[in-house]
């Protein structure tokens, strides 16, 4: 099944009725041409005189004289008949064509429409449920031009495209109807040119989406690039790199730019194709009117009327094979969407999870290892147990594997081997968004979103201001907040940069307090911080960890000590355990550390 096949079947289905029902009308409203085609050849005949009284009156210029007549118009002079009952008949054809032609149009945009924003939402649904390997492997920069760029490209497609295409075709079909209706040998001309037509562009068509799929991978890096500079604009500035970055960017733009015209190159090769046709057609159907009308078959008005008609047929055909051009390049990016859309997240829960306790008892790591690249461990056998309400310390030196060890308590990452445990259960056989709402998080880059103060603190829970106001204050960041000028209806900039790093750690603070989790995870939460905001942001964490399972993560030495135990990470081993005092008498690394001054 294509890309487009899925789209329609799939996405467009559920907007089936609104997409006929419009299809329908499109269709009548393109037919009435033909119809205005056939009035006018009357027209030609009767008011110009160039009736050929040999010629028998044609089934299009019959059925076109029955509708005139049909209409509530005053026609009893005979004299007046073509006068003013043909042109009248003509504008009423006209406004009746303008109006279907606009409702249909309507309903299958509207249609279409829903089908994109459908799509949009169950892709960034898609998006969400991915573990964090996958973000690591695509940069921000291509999701979002698949998210926003891709499902962009499509909504011409469902929306103006679709609708061109049900009026092209109907009008087509229409017209070729006509021209039968006129003299049958003519479609048979038609039909035996269209293998000019058709091969070639299926030809380019496979070029187009080649094309396409390197153009759209060009943008994906150039996107990437921006929002890169974008977010260290702050680096670019101090190190003064504006230029180095600007070329680095002409030269992705650059390649973007060469991709790009080499698929309009591709895509401009169907109108002159058709052009060519056209005027083939044109010069035979010359030769062969003159022909008929010499032997009596055809009058001057049929002849101008078929004329016409295939000037009729050859624009819609001309407009199918541009948009059939188009509509490649429409094809790569469904490609792309559906590529991203069928990827399943590497961690998933169990068809039936057990319930997470509500206080676990236990956590055990048992014999764990993980990798993130085969045959580069970063943690080895690793095995240790921690009760309910402890605090423990995670120390040793950076890149040893202390933040992906703690990382695998709340399944962003699973074990390659070995297993984590919550009272006894493996945590893989929980539900991994029940397990996750049980364990809050602080980490050293604390990034809040551009919403209130008061929906950051609450984040997703429907909770009272009086709520997040408690939580505020026993996170110590109710002062500050309610110096702002909206207080807690203070809308924060992107990553929540409008305030300090201690101002954001607290509000993160009284998130996590906030959603009251049993085991909380402690990632260098205060590493970032001056002396006196560190002091003030520990007297938020002692009030956080208060009577909670704490994994803390950490190099001061103030955070350390107050930890039952104390596990040092080497090389992604466990090489020591035991309290401060314990571990400086021992001598060994973890010693060591505290004499360089790293704890």
């Amino acid at each position: 099944m294509s890309p487009l096949q899925r789209f329609i079947q799939k996405h467009l289905r559920p907007y089936l009725w609104g997409t006929l029902g419009g299809g329908l009308v499109l269709a009548l409203g393109s037919s009435l041409q033909a119809l205005s085609i056939g009035l006018l050849s009357l027209v030609f005949d009767r008011q110009l005189g160039l009736n050929n009284i040999a010629s028998p009156v044609k089934p299009l210029k019959a059925f076109a004289l029955r509708f005139a007549e049909s209409l509530p118009l005053p026609h009893s002079e005979p004299g007046d008949f073509s006068l003013w009952l043909l042109p009248l008949a003509l504008l009423t054809i006209f406004v009746l064509r303008a109006i279907f032609l606009y409702l249909g149009s309507l309903w299958v945009a509207r249609s279409g429409l829903r089908a994109v924003r459908d799509i949009r939402e169950r892709l960034f649904d898609r998006v969400l449920i991915q573990d964090p390997v996958f973000f690591q492997r695509h940069p921000v920069g291509e999701l979002m031009n698949r998210v926003l760029g891709d499902v962009n490209a499509i909504q011409q497609l469902a929306s103006n495209q679709t609708s061109d295409f049900i009026k092209q075709v109907a009008t087509a079909l229409s017209t070729l109807v006509a021209i039968f209706l006129v003299d049958w040998h003519m479609p048979l001309v038609v039909l035996l040119l269209f293998p000019l037509v058709y091969f070639p562009i299926r030809l380019i068509s496979a070029k187009i989406r080649s094309r396409g799929r390197e153009n759209q991978k060009s943008a994906d890096r150039l996107l990437a690039r921006l929002k890169e500079v974008l977010s260290n604009m702050r680096v670019v500035k101090v190190f003064a790199r504006e230029q180095y970055e600007s070329m680095r960017f002409k030269s992705q733009g650059e390649e973007l730019y060469r991709i790009n015209m080499k698929m309009v190159r591709s895509q401009l090769l169907a109108p002159p194709m058709m052009e060519i046709v056209g005027g083939l057609l044109l010069a035979l159907l010359v030769i062969y009117g003159g022909v008929r009308i010499r032997e009596g078959v055809l009058s001057g008005g049929d002849f101008i009327g078929l004329l016409l008609l295939i000037y009729a047929l050859y624009d819609p055909i001309r407009h199918l094979t541009k948009m059939y051009a188009e509509v490649q390049v429409s094809q790569v990016a469904l490609e792309r969407i559906f590529n991203l859309y069928d990827l399943e997240p590497t961690i998933q829960g169990p068809t039936q999870p057990k319930p997470v306790p509500v206080t676990p008892i236990l956590i055990e790591f048992d014999q764990v290892c993980f990798a993130y690249e085969q045959g580069q461990p970063v943690i080895e056998g690793v095995s240790l147990k921690i009760q309910k309400g402890e605090i423990v310390a995670f120390v040793g030196p950076s890149g040893g594997g202390k933040s992906t060890l703690v990382n695998l308590l709340p399944r962003l990452f699973d074990p390659l081997e070995g297993r984590v445990l919550i009272d006894g259960t493996d945590i893989k056989e929980f539900d991994p968004k029940e397990l996750r709402s049980r364990i809050g998080v602080v980490t050293q880059e604390t990034l809040l979103f551009m919403d209130t103060i008061h929906d950051n603190i609450a984040y997703g829970l429907n909770v009272s201001r009086a709520e997040v106001m408690e939580a505020a204050r026993r996170a110590h960041a109710h002062d500050f907040i309610a110096q702002l000028p909206q207080g807690y209806e203070t809308r924060l900039a992107e990553t929540g940069s409008s305030l300090s790093g201690g101002q954001r750690q607290r509000i993160a603070i009284a998130r996590a307090l906030l959603q009251n989790p049993p085991v909380l995870i402690l990632d260098e939460a205060t590493s970032a911080l001056d002396t006196e905001s560190e002091s003030i942001v520990q007297q938020a964490l002692d009030e956080l960890i208060k009577e909670r399972t704490t994994l803390v993560i950490a190099h001061r030495l103030s955070t350390i000590q107050r930890a039952n135990r104390i596990y040092v990470i080497s090389r992604g081993r466990l090489i020591e355990q035991g309290t401060h005092e314990s571990l400086l008498a021992a001598q060994g690394e973890y010693a060591r550390l505290h004499s360089f001054s790293v704890l």
